[in-house]
């Protein structure tokens, strides 16, 4: 009897130029491995490699009469196996047990798929024995063939609604139409439920790749690599290169100073991206809309790759002051690229922030607006203790004169009064020298030299004796090049 191998790790079920009936048989063997043996179910469309699923089919005919199906078997079996496993009868819709010589009737739900197998196997016997020329493959023949059968099928359903003026068996429906062709099991249909088109399952296709088009059917057996997702801001169906996924937070991170090197923080990064997420992979939105609470982290080595991070692990995420830059919590804490961060407050900024700056060449930050004003706070108290020891000399004078005018006691307590509170100014003139004394404050840089090329500027310790020079290491290399052009022309 003629045979098809349908399903094999050689043509997988996803294979889109295999078997046309590929898809009916993938369902009706996932729905017997899953009531004989669950073990071996298959997973989805997209990952079966391991079942091998073989259609045989026997021909009669009666004297000058048509051609007629007189048998029609599927077999099936691991690919690790020589012998069958089971035998689905269509013809008695009996599924056999070979192993445990059991015979269950096949489950009703399988009834369609059934009859599309029956209808295509004797539509291909009659039209093959019809042709004289030797089509180049079954597979090719049967999948011209199955596509006629869809035409046919969508066009009788077009017919058979009624219109007001009668029967319509030209227009196609509606003006979502022209149809829709599952790329898959090949089911034609108009994508609008409302049209007179469309049948059960509908057909959704991607929303900016109109050839990618599936029925839901087909979308749901290929599991969780499914070639379209749906959009949870628009509603509309994308390929999911199209829609934005946060790969989930490292559930650990492994501890690393801030002042480790950018090697030992790319190789945690690389340590990180390989240990367990918080959740799988989650699909976002379309190219076209925005999630609120969804960012992208800046960072060249951050564990997310270069993909959207959803709400769930944005939670320690810093934003800068200005509220333009966002970065996740181990890029903040870790790649200096990103923010600048204040000598004496610690506070995170952008490079692009008002609020800071920092030395193009050693790249030392400035300090803050707000340190800053203090730290011109600290400067006139500075100013105030050398006045306050110029009142002390007058406290000493004025004691001298409370010895010498003994006599007079009222004045002395004034002056003795006048001097406890001067004691008490210079205590607090001492304070504020002891704070702006402070080791933190040396550590923040002072902008002193302008680069004449680029404008970029340079703290006094990375400046030379004048202000305006070519600082920057670009600058240098393109003054080099003039200079070594001019040369080599006056040479010539």
């Amino acid at each position: 009897m003629p045979a098809w191998t349908i399903i094999s790790p050689e043509n997988p079920v996803s294979d889109l130029g295999g078997h046309p009936m590929r898809f009916n048989v993938y369902r009706v063997m996932k729905a017997v491995y899953h009531v004989l043996d669950p073990s071996n179910e298959p997973s989805s469309t997209i990952d079966e490699v391991k079942h091998i699923a073989t259609l045989e089919y026997a021909v009669s005919q009666e004297k000058e009469g048509p051609l007629e199906i007189s048998s029609l078997i599927i077999h099936l079996r691991l690919s690790t196996q020589t012998d069958t496993r089971f035998d689905v009868v269509l013809h008695d819709m009996q599924i056999e047990d070979k192993v445990e010589n059991t015979c269950i009737l096949l489950p009703e739900e399988l009834s369609p798929a059934l009859m599309d197998i029956s209808r295509f196997v004797r539509e291909f016997v009659i039209r093959r024995s019809a042709i004289k020329w030797k089509p180049a493959s079954d597979c090719s023949f049967g999948r011209r063939i199955w596509d006629q059968m869809q035409e046919e099928k969508y066009h009788q359903r077009v017919s058979q609604q009624e219109t007001a003026g009668g029967t319509d068996t030209s227009g196609i429906g509606c003006s979502s139409c022209p149809i829709g062709h599952c790329k898959s099991c090949g089911v034609i249909s108009c994508r609008s439920a409302n049209c007179r088109a469309s049948c059960e399952p509908p057909i959704v296709r991607c929303a900016k790749h109109k050839h990618n088009a599936l029925c839901l059917p087909c979308l749901e057996e290929q599991g969780s690599k499914r070639e379209l997702e749906k959009c949870p801001a628009c509603k509309s169906w994308c390929c999911p290169k199209d829609i934005s996924e946060c790969i989930g937070h490292p559930v650990t991170i492994p501890s690393l100073s801030r002042a480790s090197s950018l090697e030992h923080f790319v190789k945690m990064m690389i340590t990180s991206s390989q240990l367990a997420k918080v959740h799988p992979v989650k699909y976002g939105s379309c190219g076209q809309c925005k999630l609120r609470g969804w960012r992208r982290c800046p960072g060249g080595f951050c564990w997310s790759n270069h993909n959207v991070i959803c709400p769930e692990c944005t939670s320690g995420g810093i934003t800068c002051a200005c509220r333009k830059v966002w970065a996740c919590d181990v890029c903040a804490e870790h790649d200096s690229s990103i923010f600048i961060r204040c000598p004496r407050c610690d506070r995170p900024f952008c490079k692009s922030c008002t609020y800071i700056d920092q030395c193009r060449r050693c790249t030392r930050a400035t300090l803050c607006y707000d340190c800053a004003e203090e730290t011109s706070d600290v400067d006139d108290c500075t100013k105030d203790a050398s006045d306050c020891a110029k009142e002390t000399s007058d406290v000493d004078d004025c004691t001298k004169d409370a010895s010498d005018c003994a006599r007079e006691t009222s004045d002395v307590d004034d002056c003795t009064e006048d001097a406890s509170d001067c004691a008490e100014g210079t205590s607090d003139v001492d304070d504020c020298t002891k704070d702006a004394s402070d080791g933190v404050v040396e550590k923040f840089a002072t902008l002193a030299g302008t680069c004449e090329g680029c404008g970029e500027k340079v703290c006094s310790r990375c400046a030379p004796i004048r202000a305006s020079w070519y600082s920057c290491m670009g600058c240098l290399v393109m003054k080099n090049r003039r200079t070594e052009r001019a040369h080599a022309y006056y040479r010539n």
